[in-house]
Parts: C-alpha cells; structure tokens; sequence
C-alpha cells in the first residue's frame, strides 16, 4: 500500500514537474526580426544596380559607415530594382537589440566601378524616423513581445541628404 502511494506521488511530482518546464522559447527573446515596407516614389535611376535595407547600432558622426559595423541588412532582390518596383515588403533576421539607424541603401553603376569617388546621394536613400518626430531619427526594438514593423519612403525626384547630414554619405568596406 505504501509502495502504491509512493509511486502515486512521484508519477504526478513528476507530471507536474514536465509541465512547468514545458518551454517554447526558454532564454532566446520571442522576436528575433525586424519587417517592414520601402515605397518607392518617383522613376528608379537608370544606373540603380543594387539596393539594400540596412540596421546598426549608431549612425557615425562622419558620413563614413564601415561595412563590419552593419548589423543586418536585406537585399532588395535584383528583379525588383532592375523593373523599378513601387513598394517591396521587407523580413529578416537580427539579434536582439535597440537600433538607432536604420535606412535604405541604393548603390549605382558607377559606384561599383570607382569607389574610391564615393557614391553619391542615392547609396542614401531614406532613413527611419521617428513617428511621433519626423526631424529624428527612430529606433527599434528586436527581442521584445512584438515585432518591429517600419516604413521608409524613397523619393527619387527630391535627392534624400539625411538628418543631420551635411554633405553626401558612403559605404566603406
């Protein structure tokens, strides 16, 4: 009778023991993306080759960005710049963290055959603001209990300089 009850209480100690521990996302954060939509306004420029969505931590005081400071990034397929797409949707993955920049990147031809000369306005398409302050740049927020959705707009007919910017951007690296 002893034995019986004994073996009772481990059976249901260890019942509930498995249902406590039943985890779906143990220490890793629920969210581990960012997503978002890039309009596109105005006709693409003819010697647009590649465009990029961009994350990092900062946005450096020179208008210099090192390439090993990228935190994530999504290449706008070749398809869509080569057809001058109005809108693409945008998902990828990032660690989680806060990200002061975020902004889009459209390389042209002659960038890519002479660097050294930088890249011109366009390689600074458009930036993230924040939503309650369009003067400033915005943050998001990967690992919390939601998402980050974001929206950037790129209007090629009015060259993009950025905030705080006072001359033209490039890549580096």
């Amino acid at each position: 009778m002893k034995k019986g009850i004994f073996v009772s209480i481990f059976i249901v100690f260890a019942a509930l023991l498995s249902m406590g521990s039943k985890c779906d996302y143990g220490l890793k954060p629920r969210f581990t993306a960012v997503e978002g939509d890039v309009v596109f306004e105005g006709e693409w420029p003819e010697a647009a080759v590649m465009a990029f969505v961009v994350v990092t931590d900062e946005k450096p005081d020179e208008l210099v960005l090192d390439m090993n400071l990228l935190k994530g990034f999504y290449q706008i397929p070749s398809s869509d710049v080569e057809a001058g797409v109005d809108s693409i949707h945008f998902e990828f993955d990032i660690n989680p963290g806060v990200y002061n920049w975020t902004f889009v990147a459209i390389l042209d031809s002659a960038a890519l055959k002479d660097p050294e000369n930088g890249m011109g306005w366009r390689n600074l398409a458009a930036e993230y603001l924040d939503p309650d302050d369009s003067t400033s740049l915005g943050s998001i927020s990967v690992g919390e209990d939601s998402k980050p959705n974001i929206k950037m707009i790129v209007d090629f007919d009015n060259p993009y300089q950025g905030i705080g910017n006072p001359g033209y951007f490039h890549l580096e690296g």
